[in-house]
């Protein structure tokens, strides 16, 4: 008797009938022009797939474009040991700073790490506790985020990279090959995304949502620039700042219940802050690394809130004064005024170019000046 559990032939064979023998199924091939028929498939998603890229190249949308994915992160990640010049921050530092012009002036391409919606204040955990990063780390301010959170939307880049499969490697790397030469593959261009983008009228009671457009086109390592569309088309331009008044509506701190401001952050909260950053700054220094701070432009609604919210007093300045960093703030220097961003948060193409070219020098010198300030900080009086 055939055992239910460890026997491998079948204890309930299917019956035989008149119309079926179990031992002797034949499945006939129909008769059909096969050929013919594989020809026209591969015709029509040639035409259909030549069709869809010629829609979306006539929307901006180029090859050689790439995805902001994980895995085009890790492979940026993995460069950023030694002496290497890394930057972290959130979506300014990715737009505002060209790395070509960086290298042509410093004469080293930095490593670009930054991620858009994130505080760097993780990745500087992350490099602080990295033993084979010694080099020069740039950390982009923006302080609606730096100040508000340790993460934030992307994060998970950091256990992706620790994590990452061989098969997801092989994934990426096989991607970004279709990536230069389509330019529909696009998360923008997913027909799922596109009816979540779609203008669609609101039913009673439901808030707009707060959904970012695409802004930006990125290079295989992370070189990053505004996307044409958003300066060129006004219409586009518009709705990437209506989202930014959506934001400002959704996240900011209610007013208090007579309409006053909200309250400011305590003190404690922000030497909190501070006081962990120092930690991963003097950990970096103490291998023979260094760390600079820089505050990229803003523009508009979103200059006024960071003012109001976060006063450079309160904030920046005691930033660099507690973890004794140069900085470079856009605010201190004419030569980075008036510049064009239109969609109030980050620079155009050209204007990144410009900004990048004022930026190198000093970013230099501000690391030299506190080197200085702290090497003089340590001599004992005579």
């Amino acid at each position: 008797m055939p055992s239910s559990t460890s026997s491998s032939e079948n204890a309930y064979p299917a019956p035989k009938t008149a119309f079926f023998d179990p031992e002797h199924v034949e499945r006939p091939v129909p008769a059909a022009p096969w050929r013919a028929i594989t020809l026209a498939i591969l015709a029509a998603s040639a035409v259909l797939t030549l069709g869809w890229e010629f829609y979306w190249r006539g929307k901006e949308m180029s090859a050689g474009d790439f995805k902001n994915t994980p895995a085009l992160w890790a492979e940026q990640r993995r460069k950023a040991t030694g002496d290497a010049s890394v930057i972290i921050g959130s979506s300014r530092a990715l737009f505002d700073v060209d790395l070509d012009i960086w290298e042509e002036i410093a004469g080293e391409r930095p490593v670009q790490l930054a991620l858009e919606g994130t505080s760097p204040r993780i990745f500087l955990k992350d490099l602080a506790e990295d033993e084979n990063f010694r080099g020069v780390l740039i950390v982009s301010v923006t302080p609606i985020l730096f100040f508000t959170q340790e993460g934030g939307l992307r994060e998970e880049v950091i256990a992706y990279t620790r994590d990452e499969t061989p098969s997801q490697r092989v994934d990426h790397l096989m991607s970004v090959q279709l990536e230069k030469i389509f330019a529909f593959i696009d998360e923008q261009t997913r027909p799922k995304r596109q009816m979540t983008l779609a203008p669609l009228p609101l039913r009673a009671g439901m808030a707009p949502r707060f959904d970012p457009r695409k802004l930006q086109r990125l290079d295989r390592d992370r070189n990053g620039e505004m996307w044409r569309r958003v300066v060129d088309d006004e219409a586009y331009r518009k709705e990437a700042r209506d989202q930014w008044l959506i934001a400002f509506k959704l996240f900011a701190p209610p007013p208090g219940p007579n309409g006053e401001p909200p309250p400011p952050m305590p003190d404690a909260a922000i030497d909190a802050i501070i006081a962990g950053v120092k930690t991963n700054v003097d950990a970096i220094r103490a291998r023979g690394g260094d760390v600079v701070f820089i505050q990229p432009p803003a523009a508009g609604p979103f200059l006024e809130v960071e003012r109001n919210g976060f006063p450079r007093e309160r904030f920046w300045d005691r930033l660099l004064e507690k973890t004794a960093s140069g900085g470079v703030n856009f605010l201190d220097r004419p030569e980075m005024m008036n510049y064009d961003l239109p969609e109030w948060s980050h620079l155009s193409p050209a204007e990144s170019k410009r900004y990048s070219r004022a930026l190198v020098p000093l970013v230099e010198d501000a690391l030299e000046r506190a080197s200085a300030a702290r090497a003089n900080a340590e001599t004992p009086a005579r």
